[in-house]
């Protein structure tokens, strides 16, 4: 508590209480002077910090300078409206009409305010004295009757000779610190010299473009900071402009940190009934770096003594998440775990695990369960955490899964009751999960209820209800380990395994989870050494596309991993065994990969089921609100081996199927379904077809259609159902040429971007199209390959491997081109050429759709002379094929 007590607004003190002498300690007491052992016969009640903000400084690399500056993209630290109540009034002396307010609508109370030329005339109501005029100055009493509740917008700025920053040594020499590798001597130097400099600002109203300052006049653009563009800044001593990382590297050290304010809360102000329910920022001034700078000189004198066993030591390993992203974290200083907090936070970390490791008598279980609320804590207190304006409180790390360093951070609190992500909000969840436990509940929608029993949807409110169905959860056995390796269970004993799996492009977890591990194995190692001996997480089995750790093949490293882990759990499960897993599905890439492991595994697809998944941050590098879907799949295995079929045939099974659902999708549209949902519905039904014949699904005699192919397929399938305006590709032809055409129609060429929109979402890219060689890219303009050009490229060449039905087409349509010089005939009569099933539709529809006359005109040309070639063959007996001309 010593070190987060603090003054409130008007001069506010709290109360030091000498709790065996029950003696209110005199005005002079000084808690920083009590040793640790004296603390606990104290009590404190009063103002106290909840938040304190800090700054990551620039050390400049231009020679002969080295100044410092803060790396703040604006001087805007924090913005609310707050709540006041308020009464119409007319100054009986002058006439002027302005605002009673209730109470000063103040977030910042001892900070000088900035009146915003837009807002109203105020003046604040003085029970006693009256209220004061804002034009004319004359106090008045008055009578005022019902006031009604206004609402005043305020922000907070950081004041420009602060953002000016300081020098990178004091008066006599001695340089400053601030960064984690520094000492106690130069940092406290360095939090007083900064804290001698600080200054806030207020203003009230719309924030204007320039405001000014009515303690120093100085005159300011809030929207002006030090970052001139991103991942940049400009030294505030001779102006340079440099790179943040370039800077920070070079200095060998974490960017200096100083504080620049603190949100507090005085309970006294709250029970007043003040705006902002208690609530109050006010500058880092020198009483809170010496509070502070005691805390860092008791963690240098504690962390290799009591504590020495308390916080982790060891480097950031190097990995994908901590090396290939953020310019590599340890560049920017962060090169150990604890490098990660301050001294003020590794001191109570360090204590919190030393007393949950050790004090009382308590069961091991029960401090496992209090270890799981300092977890979470770790993340709330650290220098990672960052200020939300919007909510008005900091996000934790991980909010966004990476190690992101920041410019501006948060430290938190430990022990008050008011504020996100301190001790006992950390807590909260331990405890809930436990209650949950005992008693289940489930949240019922009002709306779903309303469609099945409108009565008694409307005995309830709310948007949602908790129903009990008093089912406590029982004990299991958990077991660590990798799922590519389950031997603890036997073959063919489970009913049902569930599963999420991962997919390549995942965050990779085991990096994360080193962040919390590193704390916890110091006091788990003794009692689980099989589990926590080692220094970080294990990651040589993490199922995903790890290029740090397997830079020549991540993806086949991670479908290797995956297929055995889909293997294990086949081996384990009954022969009626179901497996059933969600997929977080946002694109079609990743997800094409885990199916085509599963279907390696020997299963095959039951049915699935989309599940609108809330709004979330998609990429965890970025913040990107996107909707996406989570995806259950229920899998049964294979008992028999998957039985031949046509692409084409079963083109038309699944279109069938799919119609055969169009009621029930229309109907469920009308309720309200998306369209989006609707396509995943399709598609999974699609899905399940294909699966029953995996590895046996041909598009050509003695070639298989792969997962991606056939899921290009089905996209284009389902697209064509809905619009049946334009001609369609032969449906016999190979996906990935009916992408091509479907994408180009008649078109000779595309723009690059308008071919990517095209695109989305179909899993092929323009690459592939110009690996084929049926397009070119110049200019950012891709131009359709000239037949012409395509046949003379492979006259000459061995045509057993012209086997795709594109290429084919193209040969044949170039050949026929006036003047070739290429006889079409040739090519069909060659012993090694075999004719794709789709060579005479796609034929008969470029003659149809050909991009130009000349096109279309050759590719006529190819029609006859292919139908002359067709006749001239002799009839031969030969065996049935999948093949057979009602695929055609």
């Amino acid at each position: 508590m010593p070190y987060y007590f603090c003054d409130g607004p008007n001069g506010e003190k709290g109360n030091w209480t000498h709790l065996p002498s029950k003696r209110v300690m005199p005005p002079e007491f000084d808690p920083l002077s009590l040793a640790p052992e004296q603390r606990p016969e104290y009590r404190y009640e009063g103002p106290e910090v909840i938040y304190t903000f800090w700054s990551k400084h620039g050390p400049c690399q231009v020679t002969g300078c080295g100044h410092r500056t803060p790396i703040m993209t604006s001087s805007v630290m924090a913005v609310k409206t707050i709540s006041v109540k308020h009464w119409e009034h007319t100054c009986r002396n002058c006439r002027a009409e302005f605002h009673v307010e209730e109470n000063a609508a103040r977030m910042a109370p001892d900070v000088p305010l900035y009146v915003a030329p837009s807002e109203y005339p105020h003046s604040t109501l003085d029970r006693k004295k009256g209220v004061v005029c804002p034009e004319c100055g004359e106090t008045q009493l008055i009578n005022l009757g019902k006031g009604t509740n206004k609402k005043v917008e305020l922000t907070l700025l950081v004041h420009p000779e602060w953002l000016a920053g300081s020098s990178k040594q004091d008066s006599n020499g001695q340089p400053f610190g601030g960064s984690a590798q520094d000492d106690v001597a130069s940092s406290t130097r360095w939090d007083q010299e900064r804290a001698s400099k600080i200054r806030l600002l207020e203003v009230r109203g719309e924030l204007p473009d320039e405001v000014t300052c009515p303690e120093t006049n100085v005159t300011f653009a809030p929207d002006v900071g030090t970052v001139p563009k991103k991942s940049n800044y400009a030294c505030g001593a001779c102006g340079t402009v440099q790179d943040v990382l370039d800077t920070i590297k070079s200095s060998g050290k974490t960017g200096p940190m100083a504080g620049y304010a603190v949100q507090g809360y005085a309970p006294k102000r709250d029970k007043s009934g003040a705006p902002y329910s208690g609530r109050f920022f006010a500058p880092f001034d020198q009483n809170h770096a010496a509070q502070y700078d005691a805390a860092l000189a008791e963690w240098e004198a504690r962390k290799e003594t009591d504590l020495a066993a308390y916080w982790p030591r060891s480097e950031l390993p190097y990995g994908f998440m901590t090396h290939h992203l953020q310019g590599g974290v340890p560049n920017h200083g962060f090169t150990h775990w604890w490098t990660m907090f301050n001294p003020r936070q590794l001191l109570v970390h360090s204590q919190l695990l030393k007393s949950i490791a050790t004090i009382g008598d308590y069961d091991w279980q029960t401090r496992e369960y209090v270890l799981g609320a300092f977890q979470q804590y770790l993340r709330n207190q650290c220098l990672f955490s960052f200020w939300n304006p919007q909510r008005d409180t900091p996000e934790p790390m991980f909010s966004n899964n990476n190690y992101h360093p920041k410019s501006t951070v948060v430290e938190n609190c430990v022990f008050p009751a008011l504020g996100r992500g301190n001790w006992a909000s950390s807590t909260e969840g331990a405890l809930e999960a436990r209650e949950w436990a005992l008693q289940p509940w489930e949240a019922v929608s009002a709306e779903g209820l309303k469609r099945r029993d409108p009565d008694l949807a409307s005995e309830i409110s709310g948007k949602s209800f908790k129903v009990y169905p008093s089912d406590p959860v029982r004990a299991a056995e958990p077991f660590c380990g990798s799922s590519t390796d389950l031997t603890q269970v036997s073959d063919g004993s489970l009913d049902l395994v569930i599963t999420d799996p991962p997919f390549g492009g995942l965050l990779h977890y085991s990096e994360l989870s080193d962040f919390f591990y590193v704390w916890l194995r110091l006091v788990l190692k003794d009692k689980y050494p099989d589990y926590y001996s080692a220094e970080y997480t294990p990651k040589s089995l993490e199922a995903v596309a790890n290029r740090a750790r397997e830079p020549e093949d991540p993806d086949g490293f991670y479908k290797r991993l995956l297929t055995q882990c889909w293997r294990e759990a086949h081996r384990i499960l009954k022969p009626s065994g179901i497996l059933a897993f969600t997929f977080h599905h946002s694109e079609d890439e990743p997800w094409v990969a885990v199916l085509e492991s599963l279907f390696d595994a020997g299963y095959y697809l039951e049915a699935t089921y989309p599940i609108r998944s809330d709004e979330t941050k998609g990429d965890g590098e970025f913040g990107s609100k996107t909707i996406e879907y989570d995806i259950i799949h229920v899998c049964r295995k294979r008992t028999e081996e998957p039985t031949p079929v046509s692409w084409g045939r079963m083109r038309r099974e699944v279109m069938a199927d799919v119609r055969q659902l169009q009621a029930m999708l229309e109907n469920h549209a009308k309720e309200g379904l998306p369209a989006a949902d609707i396509q995943v519905i399709r598609r999974g039904k699609a899905l399940e077809y294909f699966s029953r014949h995996y590895g046996k699904v041909y598009v050509d005699e003695g070639r298989p259609i792969s997962v991606k192919d056939a899921l290009v397929g089905i996209n284009q399938l389902i697209d064509e159902d809905a619009d049946k305006g334009k001609e369609p590709p032969p449906v016999n032809a190979e996906p990935i040429t009916r992408q091509f055409l479907r994408t180009f129609g008649t078109a000779t060429e595309m723009k690059r971007d308008q071919l990517q929109k095209f695109l989305k979402g179909s899993i092929t890219t323009p690459d592939e199209f110009e690996q084929r060689g049926w397009c070119s890219e110049k200019s950012k303009v891709f131009t359709r390959v000239n037949p012409l050009d395509f046949a003379r490229d492979w006259s000459g060449k061995h045509k057993r491997r012209l086997t795709s039905d594109l290429d084919q087409a193209l040969v044949l349509i170039g050949s026929c081109f006036d003047g070739s010089g290429i006889n079409a005939s040739d090519t069909l009569k060659n012993e090694n050429f075999k004719p794709h099933v789709a060579l005479k539709p796609l034929l008969e529809w470029l003659q149809r759709n050909g991009p130009d006359q000349a096109n279309r005109n050759a590719a006529s040309r190819a029609v006859t002379i292919y139908n002359s070639w067709a006749a001239s063959q002799a009839t031969k007996p030969q065996q049935g094929s999948l093949f057979e001309e009602y695929d055609l």
